[in-house]
């Protein structure tokens, strides 16, 4: 048994297709199909069912595809850990961030990382949090990036920083149009803060939804209505629109979004750990850091 019997485990478990597990892997696909074959033989044991159409783990193969996991990230690891701590930081680093947060501080993150260390491959993939405290249970990803207080076990949750919302709206000058109230479709944080900032109105008011947050101002420059945007896209608006944005009243909530850095709890490389909080802190403002994170 190897590791690289091992990762094509891994590669055909999250393809379900042995040409594009083979391409993924740079090998070709005979190459790959019979040292898989020479690991059931092995190991006595199927770990794929295979026909015409489908490739599907079978019950045992599925422990099997776990420990794999575990293995290949565990000795990827230690690798790291020997090289991080001989010649300096290097190997590879698979990030995750929620996508109402990657416009704002991965720009100048992945500069800054980059910049200060060459030798570490960034990798990085936008996804919503659910996916994300998965990908890392089976360690997929190294560390992700999304909205704090979702904790399960397994996961250390660091916190990072907090951004306030602010209201936008837009007054075409008809009452009905003046009520409306855009909603993100599936970022639940800013669905729950316009709630939260309008709840005078959320009851019997037209509530519409777009998919972005661009879309969103979109429709409500063009349309009008209300919606709430993260303090931080403010850099983001023409001057034009800048003149549309409400500070909450005093008998208003102001709701604030908090982000945390997750990872596993079992994290191994500390001085990766510690290099990524290090970017994080440059490039996100020092009056939006969690106190914890300071």
């Amino acid at each position: 048994m190897t590791l690289q019997q091992l990762k094509y485990v891994i590669a055909v478990n999250k393809y379900r297709n042995f040409a594009k597990a083979a391409n993924a892997c740079a090998v070709t696909q005979p190459t790959l199909s019979a040292m898989l074959s020479k690991l059931e033989a092995e190991l006595n044991v199927k770990i794929f069912e295979r026909t015409n159409k489908n490739v599907i783990p079978t019950p045992v193969g599925i422990k099997i595809i776990k420990q794999a996991e575990k293995t290949v990230a565990d000795a990827v690891a230690l690798k790291a850990l020997v090289s991080n701590g001989e010649n300096g930081l290097s190997g590879e680093l698979n990030l995750a961030a929620g996508p109402t947060i990657s416009p704002y501080i991965l720009p100048e993150f992945i500069q800054h990382f980059s910049a200060k260390y060459p030798h570490v491959q960034l990798r990085i993939q936008e996804m919503k949090i659910s996916s994300m405290l998965n990908m890392l249970l089976n360690r997929s990803i190294d560390a992700g990036i999304g909205i704090a207080g979702n904790m399960r076990k397994g996961i250390l949750e660091i916190p990072l920083y907090f951004d306030p919302v602010v209201a936008y709206v837009v007054d075409k000058g008809t009452e009905s149009n003046k009520e409306f109230i855009w909603v993100m479709k599936e970022a639940i944080s800013l669905r729950e803060s316009a709630f939260s900032f309008y709840k005078a109105y959320k009851e019997g008011c037209p509530i519409y939804e777009a998919s972005n947050l661009e879309t969103l101002i979109h429709m409500v420059d063009t349309i009008g209505g209300r919606t709430v945007i993260p303090k931080m896209h403010l850099k983001f608006l023409s001057a034009e629109q800048r003149r549309h944005v409400v500070e909450p009243t005093a008998d208003q909530t102001n709701p604030v979004r908090h982000f945390s850095l997750y990872v596993k709890s079992d994290f191994i490389s500390e001085k990766m750990l510690r290099s990524l909080l290090t970017s994080l802190r440059r490039v996100i403002p020092p009056h939006l850091q969690e106190p914890e994170k300071r």
